[in-house]
């Protein structure tokens, strides 16, 4: 490993594994630009040299490429099922990467035994996963076979580890890379899915180029926070979580979702055909103070929360972003962080959505997702707020140094229209 470099390790969980280490290797070797990544692939899974799981991971490992990066492989297959490598260099390999890509099979909706057994061993062994990044690859033998519920299911655990998460980024920016294939090799046919699997890679990469860049001072931050569901702006819980993040030296701009005009998302035809650089949402509300918010924020926690005693406008707030990440996905590698307060026992699995829905916006979600959940007697609190702060604070401090010198710009492309 190159001094300074990141490791990048990837990981598979596939039952049908056929690549050794070195067979990863050679074949990320042999992958020189685009054109051999696919034709590559395309032979490997040909001659049913490859499981569909390993055509992704190699497809997302060759879009995280870099001088700044050293990769190494695990078959999961190989440390559960056989000792050609063993738990200590598994958890020598943990310890030592930066960040994690992982590829599953899907089974009903879930994830391979395997990937259990991975977490039990982070777990187990007290692998330290702070500030390391974590994506995901699928692959399922239907067109809606589980492949999405399966990369929420595996990046929440991640998120509940540790790790902070990415998806596969832009133009679709969603969960992770989706495979679609059953017999073995015939990851080959499926270009959408190898697309979004190098796409998690290209987010890892760019986590990996972030996290390296010199950190800007404190004060020079701002971190947006957004409310929702709470009578009072004093609420002792929105306080605790801005002076946690003052005392840093940071600064703070706060909006309140619920007194802003927000009108319903009109589901017109501008979104996604209309293609001009200078955009707006043709509904004049007050949504356009959200959008000057998350042009001029270096990171950004949302808190929400469900009670008996006021209705939020959270939900109506997220059907309209849709504009705003059709604005260049304006949010765009800023971290951001989740807060979700329960007062009673909703079953609404609010942090779980709030967490899905930004990571759309190509984020980077970081960990750990908080959480206050009430019975009306009891409270379980999961995740510590002066954690998700200091966490979130890190990460934007070289977010905003990487974001000032970057040359590249990320182009909305719509994506299940007639444009395209």
């Amino acid at each position: 490993m190159k001094k300074g470099n990141n490791l990048l390790l990837g990981i598979s969980t596939s039952t049908r594994a056929k690549l050794s280490t070195q067979g990863y290797l050679e074949a990320l070797n042999r992958m020189s630009d685009y054109q051999t990544m696919y034709e590559l692939i395309y032979e490997l899974g040909s001659e049913k040299k490859i499981s569909n799981t390993e055509g992704l991971l190699l497809a997302s490992l060759f879009g995280a490429r870099s001088k700044d990066i050293d990769i190494n492989v695990i078959n999961l297959k190989d440390v559960f099922k056989s000792t050609k490598i063993s738990k200590q260099e598994l958890t020598k390999e943990l310890d030592r990467c930066s960040g994690i890509i992982l590829g599953t099979p899907v089974y009903f909706g879930d994830r391979s035994s395997w990937f259990e057994k991975l977490i039990e061993h982070i777990r187990t062994n007290k692998i330290d996963t702070k500030n390391k990044i974590f994506g995901m690859v699928t692959a399922g033998a239907k067109r809606n076979g589980g492949q999405e519920t399966t990369l929420v299911f595996g990046l929440l655990d991640a998120l509940n580890l540790g790790f902070n998460v990415v998806g596969n980024g832009p133009p679709t920016s969603q969960f992770g890379g989706t495979g679609w294939a059953g017999d073995i090799g015939k990851i080959q046919d499926d270009n959408f899915g190898i697309d979004t699997s190098m796409g998690v890679g290209k987010r890892v990469k760019r986590y990996f180029e972030i996290i390296s860049s010199k950190a800007t001072s404190k004060k020079e931050l701002t971190i947006g926070i957004l409310y929702s569901g709470f009578n009072k702006k004093g609420d002792m819980r929105i306080q605790d979580l801005i002076l946690n993040i003052q005392k840093s030296g940071v600064e703070t701009k706060l909006i309140d979702i619920d007194r802003l005009k927000i009108k319903p998302c009109l589901a017109c035809a501008k979104c996604p055909h209309t293609l001009e650089t200078d955009y707006g949402c043709i509904i004049k509300d007050d949504m356009s103070e959200i959008r000057e918010l998350f042009g001029g924020i270096n990171g950004l926690i949302l808190i929400s929360r469900k009670g008996n005693d006021k209705i939020g406008k959270y939900q109506l707030f997220l059907e309209r972003t849709r504009f705003i990440r059709r604005s260049n996905f304006i949010m765009s590698d800023i971290p951001f962080g989740v807060y979700s307060i329960e007062d009673k026992l909703t079953g609404s699995q609010l942090s779980t959505r709030m967490f899905m829905s930004f990571l759309r916006h190509n984020v980077f979600v970081v960990s750990p997702l908080v959480q206050s959940i009430s019975d009306g007697s009891n409270t379980v609190r999961i995740g510590h707020i002066d954690e998700l702060c200091c966490n979130l604070i890190k990460i934007a401090s070289k977010t905003k140094s990487a974001i000032s010198k970057s040359k590249s710009r990320y182009t909305y492309k719509s994506i299940g229209y007639g444009n395209t």
